[in-house]
């Protein structure tokens, strides 16, 4: 299963974890012999840190600009200590803050998606005919016919969780 964000998606996912994806060649030469002797297809384990790279240069590259600016105000002070040590205590400050930023944010989504999961789960448990609706809905939007999406409506009902 592969990993695809969106705008649904939690910025913050729960803690790092492995996620195991499985790999299936196109090549049937590759897929008619078995990689290991107990696994008839290859498996990997993963870990998804796309999300924290990605607030990490986003914040690097917004926690420079400021300093760049103070330390260019600053220059005309004369001073090159002044302006060194007013330029990493600026960077550390602005670092500090939008890490926090972030993270407070990014908290905040990751209960809302939790929120709105509870919503949904309970929706299906005590109101089953209108998720059922839903689902068709959803379908109809891709020209799925309500005959060719009972079967596959069924089979999610089985296991509403």
């Amino acid at each position: 299963m592969t990993h695809i964000t969106s705008e649904s998606t939690p910025l913050l996912p729960e803690p790092a974890t492995e996620r195991l994806i499985s790999y299936q060649s196109s090549h049937p030469a590759y897929d008619a012999r078995p990689l290991h002797p107990n696994y008839s297809k290859h498996e990997e384990c993963h870990v998804d840190y796309s999300d924290i790279l990605r607030d990490i240069i986003i914040g690097f590259s917004d926690g420079l600009t400021v300093p760049f600016a103070l330390t260019a105000g600053l220059s005309s002070l004369g001073s090159a200590k002044v302006v060194i040590i007013a330029g990493l205590a600026e960077l550390f400050s602005g670092m500090i803050s939008m890490g926090l930023g972030a993270y407070l944010a990014a908290v905040t989504e990751r209960d809302a998606y939790h929120s709105q999961a509870g919503k949904k789960e309970f929706a299906v448990q005590n109101r089953p005919g209108d998720e059922r609706t839903g689902v068709y809905d959803v379908l109809e939007k891709y020209s799925v016919s309500r005959t060719a999406a009972a079967p596959l409506v069924d089979e999610l009902c089985k296991n509403p969780t």
